[in-house]
């Protein structure tokens, strides 16, 4: 395994859990509730190679409340993902919106960076953080929109997979410069999803590669190169703190 394989956002299903265990990936755990970040929680103990952050996910703000969530929140280093859909999600926009700037006022006040989803929301979320400054990952942005404005806030992307499969996540790793630059699979049923096939487990150091040989032929670098620097870049955003 490529020891500069990294993936910045992923979610702990059954099958993400197994092909964890069975590689050295720098990979980090999204968790969106108590039960997830116990879950993590045991896995990164065991695996110096996982990280984990926390948050309530604007599709699960109507069923995990700020007070259950506080102590994981207070736990961990880094606070996400958290946001607005207007997409994927029916839940009221009202909570959402309450629930994701609680938890903004929550991370800046305690100096820990943020992980965000954006889908539908991108600029009702750039006016927000705008709000709030903090050291941001955006993630798996797939909007043509406010891409410059995002950057001009220092923040980090991650590159879902694939770009050459949709043009907007192509213009991210265009327009955003190398140092900002993140690989995540969202889990290998994202993985799926996105590349509208089954994919065996057993693919994802390959899909990993794969992303980066993109980024890397888009910014007319090396794949190596690319797994390098987003490896770095996703040790430096886990440990970076707003002063």
């Amino acid at each position: 395994m490529n020891p500069n394989y990294s993936d910045a956002h992923t979610h702990l299903d059954e099958r993400m859990k197994h092909i964890l265990q069975q590689t050295e990936t720098c990979a980090v755990i999204s968790c969106s509730s108590p039960r997830q970040c116990e879950e993590a929680e045991k896995m990164i103990c065991d695996q110096a190679s996982l990280h984990m952050y926390c948050g309530i996910h604007p599709w699960h703000v109507d069923q995990t409340s700020f007070e259950e969530m506080l102590p994981w929140l207070q736990k961990t280093k880094v606070i996400g993902e958290i946001g607005m859909d207007n997409v994927w999600c029916k839940t009221d926009l009202q909570l959402q919106e309450q629930i994701f700037v609680r938890q903004l006022q929550f991370a800046c006040k305690n100096k820990k960076p943020v992980v965000l989803h954006t889908k539908g929301m991108e600029r009702q979320i750039l006016k927000q953080i705008r709000r709030y400054p903090n050291t941001y990952h955006v993630h798996w942005y797939s909007c043509a929109q406010y891409i410059e404005e995002y950057r001009d806030l220092d923040c980090y992307f991650s590159i879902g997979p694939f770009p050459s499969i949709d043009e907007n996540v192509a213009k991210v790793a265009k327009i955003i410069p190398i140092d900002r630059l993140l690989i995540e699979t969202d889990g290998i049923s994202a993985v799926e999803w996105a590349a509208g096939k089954t994919i065996n487990d057993g693919d994802y150091p390959r899909i990993l590669q794969r992303i980066a040989a993109e980024i890397a032929s888009i910014k007319e670098l090396t794949t190596e190169e690319v797994l390098y620097r987003t490896k770095q870049n996703l040790l430096q955003f886990l440990t970076s703190e707003r002063g």
